[in-house]
């Protein structure tokens, strides 16, 4: 039997990394023992501490005369406008401060709530029928409505992003490979670093024109976890207006903040578009383009790299589609290529949101093997080893509550291929079609035969996996090809990374405006995280220093 087991080799390195960094410090130490000078820690200016197997921690002096230098030079006597407005802008901080601590407390209050509420449902499950028991799915509903669980879909410009449409909780835990794409590990860990680097950099520039002393800058790791820490005097920080130590305790939240909304403005606004779009990348105007396929996923090889989907099942990408009525073009799905393949991938549940009509087939083509309709959660695609066999339902199933009498099950690749006139709203057009088709060839039916068509479409009982056609061209060649794909929506939409940009010249990456973009958008993310949770009043936190 074929197993596939985890790969290794990320433990492997990330033992050898923590293992040379082991070493490495333990031969300084036993250097700097030798040595016949050895000057205080604070007069170095570069210096690495281990503070544990896992905890690296590296702090500098570098910067101070840096940060120093910048906040003394919008200095009250030299400009005193740009004074007033950056000690404005920091005092504003004090108050977002105050805000964010008070906002932090009500989301954990309403998540703390719908985990109560979550736990009771399940106890209520527990109990035995007629036990008197709290109505907590109403009270979760309620939670819902109050606290706006279902956020406004805000789709990127440039390329996908995480999205979880069945997530209706206020707190999410952030674990790669879990709640996240693991692919985004490195995009998750620059994210954390440059927050907190921002977040730092605020404490140090606020105190910095407080007048209060920077000792030292640093980062640190411990374990893959990245940030950062700056190390003030504690003496002039003590003497320190009341005012004072406020903006300096507040100003890292109000960074994160600023940088927030800043970010969202930059890729809501369309302006990491233009910068890229002036920067030797082209939009595309008929479609997304692929710019990478993860290799795990079925359609790695089979679907050609810089390709440009234009069509997902009936539904045109781009909003400017065919006047043919077989397309649907509808505002629904979003107004940018992006945004439709999105919804369609994230947010549509059954073949019938993304069809518009069937596909006409003969009962004489019906190839049921007894398990291609057996579908279930576990087998959402049907029983049958025959993966070029698929179950297939009539079209206006859903319209008339008509039922097929026994499964009809078709090769998936060639019902699905029929295009034209082999179309059809129901059984009748498929006959129609037949019947002109004959008259044609000079073979008329007879009424059996015209029984026989049916107007059909792949069967989608379960919302997690179902058929999805894309249509695709390649850049050397205008003809449409067609590919279908059989499986998870979600995961199709997390393994192929698509871009409405492409590069100019062959020498710029392709997926480098998708990479960066989803970047900032995690920068985005945690920068508002660092807001709500720096702000609890909890120990080690901002919020501390700010309440007391």
């Amino acid at each position: 039997m074929d197993r596939s087991y985890p790969s290794l080799l990320p433990v492997l390195l990330f033992v050898a990394v923590w293992a040379l960094a082991n070493i490495a410090c333990a031969l300084v130490r036993c250097i700097r023992r030798r040595s016949k000078r050895q000057p205080p820690a604070s007069e170095e200016t570069w210096t690495a501490e281990l503070v544990s197997p896992l905890h690296l921690r590296v702090s500098t002096t570098a910067f101070n005369d840096i940060i120093s230098a910048a906040a003394s030079l919008c200095s009250s006597e030299r400009w005193p406008r740009v004074a007033w407005l950056i000690d404005a802008f920091y005092s504003t901080g004090v108050y977002a401060a105050i805000a964010s601590m008070v906002l932090c407390v009500g989301v954990l209050a309403v998540a703390a709530l719908q985990i109560g509420a979550a736990m009771g449902a399940k106890i209520g499950l527990m109990l035995p029928k007629g036990a008197l028991i709290l109505n907590v799915s109403v009270l979760d509903q309620l939670l819902t409505k109050v606290s706006d669980m279902e956020p406004s879909e805000q789709h990127s410009q440039l390329s996908r992003r995480q999205h979880h449409p069945e997530s209706q909780h206020v707190l999410q835990p952030v674990i790669p490979g879990v709640t996240l794409p693991a692919g985004h590990l490195w995009h998750y860990l620059a994210a954390l670093a440059i927050c907190a680097v921002v977040h730092e950099l605020g404490h140090a520039f606020a105190a910095a024109r407080s007048r209060i002393t920077i000792q030292r800058l640093g980062v640190f790791v411990m374990g893959i976890y990245p940030g950062a820490f700056v190390e003030l005097c504690q003496a002039k920080l003590d003497q320190a207006s009341v005012a004072n130590r406020l903006r300096v305790s507040c100003a890292g939240v109000w960074h994160n903040a600023v940088t927030a909304v800043c970010i969202w403005l930059l890729i809501r606004s369309g302006g990491l578009g233009a910068l890229f779009a002036n920067s030797g990348w082209s939009r595309v105007s008929n479609g997304v383009a692929v710019v990478d396929i993860a290799s795990h996923s079925p359609l790695y090889g089979q679907l050609p790299l810089h390709s440009t989907i234009h069509r997902i099942d009936d539904v045109c990408l781009q909003p400017q589609c065919s006047n043919d009525s077989i397309f649907i073009n509808d505002s629904q799905f979003g107004s940018s290529a992006i945004a439709r393949w999105t919804s369609i991938l994230t947010a549509t549940y059954s073949n019938r949101n993304t069809t518009s009509a069937g596909f006409c087939a003969s009962l004489a083509e019906n190839a049921d093997d007894g398990l291609c309709c057996e579908m279930s959660p576990r087998f959402p695609l049907g029983e049958s080893p025959d993966l070029e066999l698929f179950c297939f339902e009539r079209f206006q199933q859903a319209y008339s509550g008509a039922q097929l009498t026994s499964p009809v099950c078709f090769d998936l690749r060639v019902v699905l291929q029929r295009t034209g006139t082999d179309r059809c709203q129901s059984d009748h057009d498929c006959s129609i079609i037949e019947s002109t088709r004959s008259s044609l060839l000079q073979q008329p039916l007879n009424g059996r035969q015209k029984q026989d068509r049916l107007c059909v479409i792949p069967k989608s009982p379960h919302a997690d996996s179902r058929v999805l056609r894309l249509y695709y061209r390649i850049p050397e060649s205008a003809s449409e090809k067609l590919l279908v794909y059989a499986g998870s929506p979600a995961s199709l939409w997390l393994d192929v990374q698509v871009s409405s940009l492409v590069p100019r010249v062959e020498w710029l990456p392709y997926s480098l405006p998708s990479w960066i973009e989803t970047l900032l958008q995690y920068v985005l993310s945690f920068s508002l995280a660092f807001c709500l949770l720096n702000a609890l009043p909890a120990w080690h936190l901002d919020g501390e220093h700010q309440t007391a």
